[in-house]
């Protein structure tokens, strides 16, 4: 329920090209089972993330973090190994079953039993054909164990942002102002939401916009401005987030400072 609210508000305003929106039943691909009918599938509950008492996934969850169409990503999905907690320190048979979607593609080598400190190594590929949302899981069925569920995500994002962590504004004479432009560049086909959030407010600083779009394979400026009321340091501290899937906020934090004496601009 989680990924599908995550997937709808990431790509609620995305578009195909520039002023081409896409419907929302496009944004999300749909699944399609490719596989034939499976007991294991069928009658087992796949719930457990990350470990249980005997198999452990490293790592838990795959992300294709930004792609391109028609190139292919193959990653190591996921790591699976006796876990140190093991206390029988026996060899386990386990079933791993692969995607089921077209647009990944999962290979591993089977073997008769898995030895104490030894590991599958299970690779996907993936191979988009359009800009959406993919999702699609690995599934691990573990004898008198619960079983495994790696989920597997695939989405666009925005990768052209260069927020800096720190802005420094040289001193400036009381009632004056200085404006530092951030550019909000996107090289995809694709519209992200942004906000901004203020985290340590300071009269002296202003910042705009506070929300907006980030347009497909465009840009947009937001602008900090800096207007001295006496004669201080002073810092203002804001948080950028980006709608994306596995979205991570980008912080910054702006000083400035004004003193007597000084020549006006």
């Amino acid at each position: 329920m989680c990924v599908i609210v995550l997937a709808s508000h990431l790509l609620k305003h995305a578009q195909r090209y520039p002023g081409t929106s896409l419907p929302l039943s496009q944004l999300v691909e749909q699944t399609r089972s490719k596989a034939l009918p499976n007991h294991l599938l069928d009658s087992k509950i796949y719930a457990r993330l990350k470990s249980n008492s005997h198999i452990e996934a490293d790592p838990a969850e795959l992300h294709f973090s930004g792609f391109e169409l028609g190139k292919s990503y193959t990653k190591t999905v996921v790591r699976i190994t006796l876990n140190l907690i093991n206390i029988s320190n026996a060899p386990v048979n386990i079933h791993i079953i692969p995607t089921l979607t077209k647009h990944f593609q999962t290979t591993y080598t089977k073997k008769d039993r898995l030895i104490p400190g030894l590991a599958y190594t299970v690779n996907v590929a993936f191979c988009p054909e359009d800009w959406h949302y993919f999702s699609d899981c690995i599934r691990v069925h573990c004898k008198d164990e619960e079983n495994l569920f790696i989920p597997v995500h695939a989405y666009p994002v925005i990768n052209d942002l260069h927020i800096p962590t720190h802005i420094d504004f040289s001193a400036i004479p009381l009632g004056q102002s200085v404006r530092h432009v951030i550019p909000l560049s996107c090289s995809c086909p694709v519209d992200f939401e942004f906000q901004v959030y203020v985290i340590q407010p300071h009269d002296a600083y202003s910042i705009h916009p506070l929300t907006g779009v980030i347009p497909a394979n465009g840009e947009v400026l937001m602008t900090v401005t800096f207007c001295p009321l006496q004669y201080e340091t002073s810092q203002f501290t804001f948080q950028l987030v980006v709608a994306h899937f596995n979205t991570k906020p980008y912080l910054c934090t702006i000083t400035g400072f004004s003193r007597p004496n000084l020549p006006l601009r």
